[in-house]
């Protein structure tokens, strides 16, 4: 798997390294993960607190190049290596990132064209920054993947008021392949819109539709009874005030089985993250974090659960770039995870889900022009 990995990654390189040649500015950078993770929990025997996992590994290995033709068109590539049991060297890679940008060709001021496996621009999910070690609420529930192969247009508001994005993906994500879909072959729709009325202040709401499996068989003309369709919508509301941020956000899912509507189901959540920058007090760039999510699929009666999770972080950001971005960055997180006992599954009986985990991470990452 390793020599696999590698000749991959050597192949992409020495194909794009010919294109960055013709490239007006071309930039290839690294971002690399080094991740502790333990987790402990409640013993299923005597319910005694137990170790369920405990190690080092390299949760994301970025390799990034971006390139700038014209004025009018760039492009992004992002090679995405990781640690997994999957493989039996315990390393995969996958594309991340694979798009080209188009300005100017619309009509429409200050509006580009996205043309390939790219964000997706659902909630909070297309610039999420990682300051906690955690996924994106809609990421970290699996509303949305955080990236996919599509077509979107997108763009800034007059005077700055705001943002927008229209798109359409295939509905795979970055971590799948056309098979997933089992026959389904309808493109996910998608709407985003942030506003910024005041300084500080942004409004966001971002609605998507899709769908899974295939209504009818393609060999028996059969409705498929796992054929569903999805609406998702998000709510967003940041504010930023000298050192505060604090981010509120709300999503739900509507999930219909139109071959069999007993499946039938919503879920939905809420996420709150403050966070806390202490640059402008202390001689370093430090930061307190803290996140609460509520995660409630109160409908679907089989797999019917409600969690709680809060966590509390810190990071170091202790090297920058020349924009004082930060470069590498130590990060420490604490999340207790917990299911109401009363709201949930039998599976979740007796506190057997109940989790507290302890990440510390040695992000860092740098680019390099061409």
């Amino acid at each position: 798997m390793k020599q696999r990995v590698y000749k991959s990654l050597v192949s992409a390189v020495l194909i794009l390294l010919p294109l960055a040649a013709m490239a007006v500015e071309s930039t290839l950078g690294t971002e690399l993960w080094s991740r502790w993770t333990m987790t402990s929990g409640t013993g299923v025997v005597d319910n005694s607190s137990i170790i369920k996992a405990n190690g080092i590994a390299l949760e994301r290995g970025y390799v990034d190049m971006k390139s700038k033709f014209s004025e009018s068109i760039s492009t992004r590539f992002t090679v995405d290596i990781f640690s997994t049991d999957a493989q039996k060297d315990g390393a995969g890679l996958k594309l991340k990132y694979a798009f080209v940008d188009f300005a100017d060709l619309l009509p429409i001021p200050d509006a580009k064209l996205s043309v390939g496996l790219q964000k997706v621009y659902f909630g909070s999910i297309y610039d999420w920054d990682y300051s906690l070690i955690g996924k994106a609420p809609v990421d970290e529930y699996k509303l949305a993947s955080s990236a996919d192969y599509g077509i979107s247009i997108n763009g800034h508001l007059p005077s700055g008021l705001g943002q927008y994005a229209l798109a359409a993906y295939n509905g795979e994500g970055y971590k799948k392949y056309g098979a997933n879909l089992k026959g389904n072959n309808r493109f996910e729709g998608l709407a985003n819109l942030r506003l910024t009325p005041v300084t500080g202040l942004t409004l966001g709401a971002s609605v998507m539709t899709n769908s899974a499996e295939r209504e009818k068989d393609i060999n028996t003309d059969l409705p498929v009874p796992g054929y569903q369709t999805q609406v998702l919508a998000d709510a967003l509301v940041r504010y930023v005030v000298g050192p505060v941020d604090i981010m509120a956000e709300f999503y739900n899912q509507s999930v219909e089985y139109p071959n069999d509507d007993s499946k039938d189901y919503s879920a939905s959540g809420i996420s709150i993250i403050p966070i806390f920058n202490l640059r402008n007090y202390l001689d370093h760039d430090i930061q307190i974090l803290a996140r609460y999510d509520r995660w409630d699929a109160t409908d679907n009666k089989a797999d019917k659960h409600l969690s709680n999770a809060i966590t509390a972080g810190i990071n170091y950001n202790f090297m920058h770039n020349d924009s004082y971005v930060p470069a590498m960055q130590l990060q420490l997180n604490a999340t207790k995870k917990s299911y109401d006992e009363d709201e949930s599954a039998a599976a979740y009986a007796d506190e057997l889900k109940d989790s507290f985990t302890i990440m510390a991470q040695l992000k860092w990452r740098f680019s390099q022009s061409l």
